[in-house]
């Protein structure tokens, strides 16, 4: 009987079910947020709030036995360094699952898992690449003696792309004749010319 078993293993047997948990807190840990179904999600969830709390303790004991769940060094080192300090202040619930919708070939519920709190680089890369984004083109101030005006300059066009990169493309050489020779006949009667 199953008494006290509510663990779920996805129909896999159970060294593939590791693996599957392995891969996926990897994930969570390099891009700090994935999509996947309900259920991969809140076991993985499980998995990612032991290790942030390895992570916060930060001992040889505690990187060897993250080591032994994450099995890369760099994954370690991003844990212990970057993700597991800015939970100091908290005691439990590292992770958050949000539902989306269901999938369209099996219906299954999906969703996304991804850290409560996320380091500031990144969101710093994101206000920037958004900044950039509506940032205009600068205006060109053109003065002549009776009237000041400004004109907005254009971007670039891909013209000019395409024109330095026909010059950069290298031309495909000519193909030269071959060289005729006297065939066996001509070689020995001579030819109707000479």
């Amino acid at each position: 009987m199953r008494h006290h078993r509510q663990s779920v293993k996805f129909g896999r047997q159970r060294s593939h079910y590791k693996a599957t948990l392995k891969s996926l807190v990897s994930a969570l840990i390099i891009s700090k947020s994935i999509h996947t179904t309900k259920t991969k999600a809140k076991a993985t969830s499980r998995l990612a709030d032991k290790l942030i709390t390895l992570g916060k303790e930060k001992t040889v004991t505690n990187q060897r036995r993250a080591y032994a769940i994450l099995c890369d060094r760099k994954l370690v080192a991003m844990l212990f360094n970057e993700i597991a300090p800015l939970f100091k202040s908290r005691f439990g619930g590292y992770t958050r699952v949000i539902l989306t919708e269901n999938r369209r070939g099996d219906n299954a519920q999906m969703a996304i898992l991804e850290f409560v709190e996320k380091p500031k680089s990144l969101e710093h890369e994101k206000k920037a690449e958004k900044k950039e984004k509506k940032q205009a083109a600068p205006a060109i101030e053109v003065k002549s003696e009776k009237e000041e005006k400004v004109i907005p300059s254009e971007p670039k066009k891909e013209e000019h792309k395409k024109e330095e990169h026909k010059k950069e493309a290298p031309q495909p050489k000519k193909r030269e004749k071959p060289i005729q020779r006297p065939g066996f006949f001509k070689k020995f009667f001579g030819r109707k010319g000479d």
